[in-house]
């Protein structure tokens, strides 16, 4: 059961499961560009969600690579969300964008080691998705019609089932019991 059941990071199935595209947050938790960040786990791991100024999403690691503050405190602005910190800024790449208290010429302004740990993201039908494997084995997007279509014709949602995700797997595809239990 642990086996099967368990998706946090270093475990069989999380490792898995982490190869494919996963639903981050629905798009509509992030209605405005610049608006306030939220807080999102995904398989056991406390990420930040937050649409930049231009309108890309973002989904990378909730704490400041730097000093470990919560980056949703921060500010959204500017193409970035600003540790409340120190300030450092990051992009949705998880690139930094800024360190205010470096000097111009310092070498850690340009230092590419120095960023926010991300994950890729896709807007489609009403979800952000993200991948959260290893970076050189992204695939590519599921293609479900869904996902194509305009904003009008689908109905995209979300609900807190208190089971494991196999548990919820089995009860979608096992058509039987709906007539019985439900």
């Amino acid at each position: 059961n642990r086996f099967l059941t368990q998706s946090d990071a270093g475990t069989p199935m999380g490792e898995l499961i982490r190869r494919f595209w996963v639903p981050g947050i629905l798009s509509e938790g992030l209605p405005e560009r610049d608006g306030a960040p939220k807080k999102i786990t995904v398989m056991g791991e406390d990420l930040l969600a937050f649409r930049d100024s231009e309108g890309r999403v973002g989904i990378i690691d909730q704490y400041c690579p730097h000093r470990g503050a919560n980056l949703w405190l921060g500010r959204n602005e500017e193409c970035g969300i600003r540790c409340v910190y120190h300030g450092w800024k990051f992009s949705v790449t998880g690139e930094l964008l800024d360190i205010p208290s470096e000097p111009a010429g310092s070498p850690m302004r340009c230092n590419p080691n120095i960023r926010a740990k991300a994950y890729p993201v896709h807007e489609a039908g009403g979800i952000v998705w993200a991948y959260l494997g290893p970076q050189e084995c992204v695939p590519p997007l599921p293609q479900m019609e869904f996902m194509s279509l305009p904003a009008q014709n689908f109905y995209t949602s979300k609900c807190l089932m208190k089971c494991n995700y196999q548990q919820a797997l089995e009860g979608s595809i096992d058509t039987a019991h709906l007539t019985f239990l439900h």
